[in-house]
């Protein structure tokens, strides 16, 4: 009997072995996967950094590309309005160099007049600049701006008797008030 106790003791710590063996492999089995999984998500996070750093790369390149546009943008924005002004200079410089030479007001005066109007013409058919106050206007506080008041019989609205300075709208917005005189009814 003895032998065949034996046995039996024998055979359990085989069986027990064998559940050790199957458990190892299991563990070995998911630390191997864990370790490969943990490669795949370090991989992961790598490129994933990686890509966050491109991303902002190409965000500071854009952003400086976008500041520097708009500082050009900012520089050369008067630019055709500066080379219609340099044509008025040349004008006014040649009216100058010619009546030098003549010594004759009345030309002088003639010169300048087409300037002027050469100059309104362009910048209210390319950029929308509109001069106004003109004598006999109907007064507009909106538009002018009355430095004196006299008083006059049967007016029914006030109107402008005399312009010191002209006003300057640009698209409809008044850039400058007309600085002027204004009759008004003495009732």
């Amino acid at each position: 009997m003895e032998k065949k106790e034996t046995k039996t003791e024998t055979e359990k710590p085989n069986k027990q072995d064998n559940k050790n063996t199957k458990s190892q492999k299991k563990e070995n089995l998911n630390l191997v996967n864990s370790d490969k999984k943990i490669t795949e998500l370090e991989n992961e996070i790598s490129n994933l950094k990686d890509l966050y750093l491109r991303k902002q790369a190409e965000f500071e390149n854009f952003r400086k590309r976008l500041e520097k546009e708009k500082d050009n943008f900012v520089k050369f924005a008067n630019e055709t309005i500066m080379k219609d002004v340099v044509n008025f200079l040349d004008n006014l410089e040649r009216a100058i160099n010619s009546s030098k030479k003549s010594k004759d007001f009345d030309n002088l005066l003639t010169g300048i007049s087409m300037i002027e109007n050469e100059i309104l013409s362009i910048f209210d058919k390319k950029y929308n600049l509109k001069k106004f106050g003109e004598n006999g206007e109907n007064f507009d506080p909106s538009r002018h701006e009355a430095i004196s008041i006299e008083e006059k019989e049967d007016l029914k609205n006030p109107e402008i008797v005399e312009v010191y300075q002209k006003g300057y709208c640009y698209n409809d917005r008044i850039l400058r008030t007309a600085k002027v005189k204004v009759a008004q009814s003495k009732n």
